[in-house]
């Protein structure tokens, strides 16, 4: 009987020394990212018949487990992926907002300031410092309309770096992912169901830094992960990784997309709408949305704004009677074949009415008899004019060269690259057209200048905005995005921290109840060493009586 009392006593005692190492291990690694508090599962030992009925030998330690509610874990990962994609979102917004917010240098100020000069050359147009003042304002205001895109499109390019950051950053982890699968299912064949903590801690940790890139799906099997997209392609299926990719757009090599490659070895270009959340899902709606529509809106803006001026000066004359010249000049709208055309046609781009031209680019697809016209802005299909076989839409008109393949497109931009290419062709005060061309005409003819002020309160862009209210709609529409994006964020931002805090309280370590059990398992301990004591008190006490 004392036999079955050391035992007793020892398997108590091992039990208490398992489980302080337990406690141990949570404090030690209690501001460790990832890690799930552990804790031991005890069960009662096998008990020994005798003849009066069975006694227990003690206690065994069943499992060492983590403190985990998958669930809730699933939870925090969806609420975190949302949170990158907001984020993301809001800080690209925030740029474009910073960027055209009203200031003494923005581009509606410079425009006030150009017609505010205007204003004061009607009343001496032969002043010359006037004169100079005005060829300044423009030389400033297209300097502003150059910076402001060049900086749209400097965002962009970063935007596409940033891309592949997060794409190389994917693939780390889903490798990582797929190696510590194969790892834990064979711990898990050897070890009797016994649980590999720190590696499905490790892998836990992965799966979450996973879920802020992109938006994923998590389903286990046989203990190891599978992962996928929304769409269901797969990324990781147990030890097997299906890698991502960047490349240049199919459509415009300028915007770089995401390639899913298929076991087979296909490829799929990835948008948007193929990751609904992460951070990749709101670097590509922040670029392929609001940064592209504020392009072509400043692009618009420009085009308006030179032709109009053009139109005006080139009406009137300068102080030597000589007819104006373009004021401003720019480049001409452009087309992108798509790279995997198949035939030889080539598409060219004309202003028919700029008045009617929209802030948009455009897709033309060939399907084996016509052209399919889709506009981009909106996602309109377009059934365009045929005439003198130009596809005439939107005030543009296409003309088509060679010969096209069923599914051979193109990418039309009619005013993307405006306002970066807009430059001033008249740079000398005396080549300035103030006057116009008839017998009034002399030093002092301000009457063109008055065709120019009236063009701040022409409704150009579309028949229904000046340029100020085009100018001011577009700043408005960003600080609308970017006010709704942040009030998402801080929401969301609340959402993550409360499923964040109901995970830390299920699986996090709070290091005074670790302390608390510490002491509770140290009496535990010291009363099992006790029974142990008596134990050999009595097997002493045996062995005195034999003597």
């Amino acid at each position: 009987m004392s036999n079955s009392l050391m035992n007793t006593g020892i398997s108590g005692l091992n039990a208490a020394q398992n489980m302080l190492n337990v406690i141990s291990n949570n404090i030690s690694n209690a501001h460790t990212t990832g890690y799930n508090r552990q804790q031991q599962i005890l069960s009662q030992a096998n008990s020994t018949k005798y003849g009066f009925g069975f006694v227990g030998n003690g206690v065994c330690v069943s499992a060492v487990n983590r403190a985990f509610n998958g669930f809730v874990v699933g939870q925090l990962r969806q609420a975190q992926s949302q949170n990158g994609s907001i984020k993301a979102y809001y800080n690209e917004l925030s740029k474009v907002d910073n960027l055209l917010a009203e200031n003494e240098n923005s581009i509606a100020s410079q425009l006030n300031n150009l017609f505010s000069s205007l204003n004061k050359l009607s009343s001496n147009a032969a002043d010359a410092a006037t004169k100079q003042t005005v060829i300044s304002d423009l030389t400033s205001l297209v300097n502003q309309f150059n910076k402001t895109e060049l900086n749209l499109k400097n965002q962009i390019a970063n935007i596409n770096t940033e891309l592949s950051n997060n794409v190389n950053q994917i693939n780390a982890y889903t490798k990582q992912i797929a190696e510590l699968n194969q790892k834990i299912s064979k711990l898990q064949t050897v070890g009797e169901a016994n649980q590999p903590n720190a590696l499905l801690d490790e892998r836990d940790q992965l799966v979450n830094e996973l879920s802020e890139i992109i938006g994923i799906t998590v389903t286990e099997q046989n203990g190891q992960y599978n992962i996928s997209l929304s769409n269901g392609l797969n990324l990781v299926q147990g030890a097997s990784v299906n890698q991502l990719s960047v490349q240049p757009s199919t459509d415009d090599p300028s915007l770089n997309t995401i390639i899913y490659t298929h076991p087979s070895g296909a490829t799929q270009e990835l948008t948007s709408q193929h990751i609904t959340s992460g951070r990749l899902n709101g670097l590509l709606t922040s670029r392929d949305g609001p940064l592209l529509e504020a392009r072509n809106q400043l692009g618009l803006i420009a085009l308006n704004l030179a032709e109009r001026f053009n139109q005006v000066h080139m009406s009137g004359v300068d102080i030597n009677g000589n007819a104006g010249e373009k004021l401003f000049d720019y480049n001409a709208p452009s087309s992108i074949a798509n790279i995997k055309n198949q035939g030889n046609a080539a598409v060219t781009i004309d202003y028919q009415s700029v008045k009617d031209v929209k802030a948009s680019d455009y897709k033309i697809e060939f399907n084996g008899s016509d052209w399919i016209v889709t506009r981009l802005s909106d996602n309109q299909q377009i059934t365009p004019q045929v005439e003198n076989g130009a596809l005439n839409f939107d005030g543009l008109s296409i003309k088509i060269t060679g010969t096209p393949v069923n599914g051979d497109s193109f990418m039309l931009k009619p005013v993307a690259n405006i306002a970066s290419s807009l430059q001033l062709l008249v740079k000398d005060v005396n080549q300035l057209a103030t006057g116009l061309a008839d017998d009034e005409n002399g030093a002092g003819d301000n009457r063109n200048v008055a065709k120019f002020l009236e063009i701040q309160n022409e409704k150009l862009i579309n028949g229904t905005k000046t340029l100020n209210s085009a100018y001011n709609t577009l700043v408005s529409y960003i600080g609308s995005e970017t006010h709704t994006a942040k009030i998402s964020l801080q929401s969301n931002q609340n959402i993550t921290d409360q499923i964040y805090e109901q995970n830390q309280s299920i699986s996090g370590v709070n290091i005074e109840e670790e302390y608390i059990s510490m002491q509770v398992y140290m009496q535990y301990y010291q009363a099992n060493a006790k029974v142990i004591d008596a134990a050999t008190t009595l097997f002493d006490t045996i062995l005195g009586l034999a003597n």
